[in-house]
């Protein structure tokens, strides 16, 4: 399905075109849905959301989202909407650029089906075409607007990125992925392919993709929102870049300790992480933010071969720690690790690492948020903040010091699991990890977003990978 044309109308209403379909919301239930012809022909269609009162900024967004599920369902190609806080009292205190932009990028999402596989495309004659927004001409509209286009098409980047099959979306097509997602801006992309990996020592990474005939490949992006600093100068605190870190596991089969053949189909999925990072910092410069921001990708195939890494295998990091590998299904810690110590020669400000990382997630927190892991309390509390404001919504977990016990191995410094293999705390122990590797005195934060990998009917998306949290990571770049 192609994506509508957005715009945006600053007459009445009335000067709309009959041929628009206008969609009003009322205080009716929302089960109550109905046409309405009106005089001259237009045509309008009255969506019930409940109570005004109690439409909050979260349930505000599946309302937009809805539209687009009504239109799709009855075939409308031609739609207006009214957008306004006034009607919400919860929205009151939400600027007007926040209330576009939040429209934009819902519409969008909403809009997103991954048919590029499908041999019999939908009739285009009757697919939605163009949404005229009705409002006020202003510079905070206009910058709200373009901030929900390029929001909501980075999202749908990522998105397309994860739901491509692992046989077309290899390591080594993740970088030509990166590539092609960075063209038209000021982003710059290096591969690094398996001789620079195994110069580097980037041991923990190299063992994971070694079982498979892709080769793991470690992609660097970068965008200098303000000037580059020079390799011998002192850099000042605000000019250090922020970086990300994204899981880029093409496929994951478990390796030899092999999944399920029921948890295994959707696992192209698993690189989820990394798609997200790389639309991350390109919304950031196509939204002209002006900080240093910095992604990394380590990218591989999780692979069963007879070159594959053994469980009871011992790798050699990046950092020089040595880790004792006791699942081969724990993987995606290990090439995150090799990529926060890489991240140390940037001198960075702050880290965020996002990954698809633990099916505990899901049952930890079910499938409406990701997990948040981090030592320092301010980045917690503004990461939760930003997830509210922008919809990818995040719940911390303790990543204490009394959980690195459980990981301390008897034959190397650390092992990938819990040495008594136990069962309990899988998404903490994934965070306690990692936080072996993260540099010292940054901040640093991980999110685990296994519970947001795949969309859930109350998000009322198409399904498959809902391109979270490429919305926090460009609030954040925005504001931190």
């Amino acid at each position: 399905m192609s994506t509508p044309k957005i715009s945006l109308h600053h007459k009445p209403l009335e000067t709309v075109p009959a041929k628009y379909c206008r969609i009003i919301l009322t205080e009716e239930k929302a089960s109550v849905h109905r046409f309405i012809e009106a005089e001259g022909g237009a045509l309008s269609y009255k969506m019930g959301v409940g109570k005004w009162s109690e439409v909050t900024p979260r349930t505000f967004r599946t309302i937009i989202r809805s539209i687009i599920q009504a239109a799709k369902g009855h075939q409308m190609e031609y739609i207006v909407i009214e957008p306004t806080a006034a009607e919400f009292p919860q929205l009151e205190n939400q600027t007007d650029s926040w209330i576009v932009s939040t429209v934009v990028e819902n519409l969008l999402l909403a809009s997103y089906e991954f048919t590029k596989y499908k041999s019999k495309q939908k009739d285009t004659a009757t697919e939605l075409k163009e949404i005229l927004i009705v409002s006020p001409k202003s510079k905070e509209i206009e910058a709200g607007f373009l901030r929900g286009l390029t929001v909501g098409t980075m999202v749908n980047a990522a998105r397309d990125i994860a739901n491509t099959p692992g046989d077309d979306m290899n390591p080594k097509q993740l970088g030509v992925a990166a590539k092609e997602l960075a063209k038209g801006s000021n982003v710059t992309v290096k591969v690094l392919g398996l001789p620079e990996i195994t110069k580097l020592k980037m041991g923990l990474l190299q063992a994971v993709g070694k079982g498979s005939h892709h080769d793991a490949q470690f992609i660097v992006m970068e965008y200098w929102g303000l000037k580059k600093p020079a390799a011998s100068a002192k850099v000042e605190a605000k000019n250090k870049p922020l970086v990300l870190i994204g899981k880029g596991i093409t496929y994951d089969t478990g390796g030899l300790n092999v999944k399920p053949a029921g948890g295994m189909h959707d696992m192209h999925m698993d690189m989820s992480g990394g798609s997200s990072v790389m639309a991350a910092i390109v919304a950031a410069a196509k939204l002209g933010i002006k900080k240093n921001i910095i992604a990394l990708i380590p990218a591989a195939e999780n692979a069963v071969s007879s070159t594959s890494m053994r469980a009871g295998d011992i790798a050699t990091s990046l950092s020089g720690q040595t880790v004792e590998i006791l699942h081969t299904d724990a993987e995606g810690r290990l090439v995150l690790a090799d990529a926060l110590t890489y991240s140390e020669r940037y001198s960075p400000r702050a880290i965020i690492d996002v990954a698809t990382l633990t099916g505990a997630a899901l049952v930890a927190l079910g499938q409406h948020a990701s997990a948040v892991m981090t030592k320092d309390s301010e980045l917690e509390t503004i990461l939760r903040k930003l997830g509210e404001e922008s919809g990818d919504l995040v719940w911390p977990l303790p990543i204490w010091d009394e959980y690195k016990q459980h990981i301390k191995s008897n034959r190397a410094d650390l092992s990938n699991i819990s040495t008594n293999f136990s069962r309990y705390g899988g998404t903490i122990e994934g965070g306690t990890f990692l936080s072996h590797f993260a540099p010292k005195n940054v901040p640093w934060a991980h999110i685990d977003i296994a519970p947001r990998m795949d969309s859930i009917p109350s998000d009322k998306l198409a399904k498959g990978a809902t391109g979270e949290p490429v919305r926090l990571l460009i609030t954040f770049l925005e504001q931190y």
